[in-house]
């Protein structure tokens, strides 16, 4: 959106005034945007990437009915669910040996703070199928402390788009996506826990002065 501000009173033709509560707007007198109607949702891209969302909380007026000001409360870009620390990561193993269980190879974390440990793919299809715009499913592989946080996030975003985000261990290269396709998405994300669980077997292998 191009930068419209108004200092006489009157905001140019096809636009109105706002007032943006926090985020990078929070400071900005006399901003106008697109209007009336003021619109429902109000993104701004933020320099270090990704988006700053506003939604519109109510429309009023100072004084005159025929300049009405769009009031909008931050909420700003969604977040995902925490990453597992590393001794949460060793209190799940640890729970996981005290039933008998094998180790954890994956865990699978969503906006509800619910914790799946080792989803299979019908349990991820069904968390793909059941996000709602601004959530977030994360799958954390249990990596070994010196290999860094392994991860792949999926949001639905507001337009409908899923963005895909993935990072590998100590590297910390990250690679995003997009798609409007949940089958693509689906895909995408079982071919990459595919991808993790074969690393988490080959560091599980036959170690030196390992007798099996």
């Amino acid at each position: 959106m191009e930068d419209v501000f108004d200092t006489t009173g009157r905001p140019p033709k096809g636009w109105m005034h706002a007032i943006f509560h926090g985020g990078p707007y929070g400071e900005d007198v006399g901003r106008c945007i697109p209007g009336p109607p003021a619109p429902e949702i109000f993104t701004v891209p933020l320099a270090e990437g990704g988006v700053h969302t506003y939604r519109l909380w109510t429309v009023g007026s100072w004084s005159d009915p025929e300049d009405p000001i769009a009031v909008y409360n931050p909420d700003g870009p969604p977040v995902p669910p925490p990453l597992l620390t590393a001794q949460e990561k060793q209190w799940t193993r640890e729970g996981r040996r005290r039933r008998g269980l094998g180790p954890v190879r994956l865990v699978a974390l969503t906006d509800d703070g619910r914790v799946t440990c080792d989803p299979d793919a019908p349990a991820i299809e069904a968390m793909l199928a059941g996000l709602r715009e601004r959530q977030y499913v994360v799958l954390q592989r249990l990596t070994d402390h010196d290999e860094g946080d392994c991860y792949l996030q999926v949001l639905l975003s507001e337009d409908a788009v899923y963005e895909v985000e993935h990072q590998a261990g100590t590297t910390g290269e990250r690679q995003r996506t997009r798609s409007a396709s949940q089958t693509e998405v689906r895909d995408t994300v079982l071919r990459w826990v595919t991808d993790q669980l074969s690393r988490c077997t080959d560091l599980e292998g036959p170690t030196i002065g390992d007798d099996s």
